[in-house]
C-alpha cells in the first residue's frame, strides 16, 4: 500500500521499514518475494529503490496474498509438535476449509491493491517520509 501511495516514485527499503515501524531485515524478505512474483521492481543505487511493477488497479488482492501465503495455509491441520492431525484420512473438515480458503481468495480478487488507498494514506506517507528531514532542520 505503501508503494501503491507514491507511484511515481521509489521508496528504499530503510524509508519503509522506518514509516511503518518494522524490521528492515523482515521488510527485505518481503521486497524480495513481491519482486519474484512480479509485483514490486527494485532497482539500485543511489536514485534506486522499489517501486509497483504494475498499476495498483491491476493488483488483484487474491492473487497477491496468495502469492505472499504460498506455501502456508491459512488454517492449518498440524499437531502442536508439527505432525499431521491423526484424523487427516478421515476428516472432512479440510475439504470445507479448502473450499473456503478459495472462496477468500475470489473474494479479495474483486478487488485491487488501488482499493486499498484511503486517500489519507497519501498524505500518512507524504507527512512521514518528510519527518527525517525535518528533525534534521530542528537539529541544526
Amino acid at each position: 500500500m505503501v508503494l501503491a501511495s507514491g507511484p511515481y516514485r521509489s521508496f528504499n527499503s530503510k524509508e519503509i521499514a522506518d514509516l511503518l515501524d518494522i524490521s528492515r531485515e523482515h521488510l527485505i524478505k518481503v521486497l524480495q518475494r513481491l519482486s519474484q512474483g512480479g509485483y514490486v521492481h527494485s532497482q539500485r543505487g543511489a536514485s534506486g529503490g522499489v517501486r509497483l511493477q504494475k498499476q495498483a488497479n491491476e493488483i488483484p488482492l487474491g492473487n497477491l496474498v496468495r502469492w505472499l501465503e504460498e506455501g502456508q495455509g491459512l488454517v492449518e491441520c498440524l499437531r502442536p509438535d508439527g505432525g499431521h492431525c491423526n484424523l487427516t484420512p478421515m476428516c472432512l473438515l479440510k475439504p470445507l476449509l479448502s473450499d473456503a480458503t478459495e472462496a477468500f481468495y475470489a473474494r479479495l480478487n474483486q478487488s485491487t491493491l488501488a482499493d486499498c488507498l484511503h486517500p489519507p494514506l497519501q498524505h500518512f506517507v507524504t507527512r512521514q517520509a518528510a519527518r527525517p528531514a525535518l528533525m534534521q532542520l530542528k537539529s541544526n
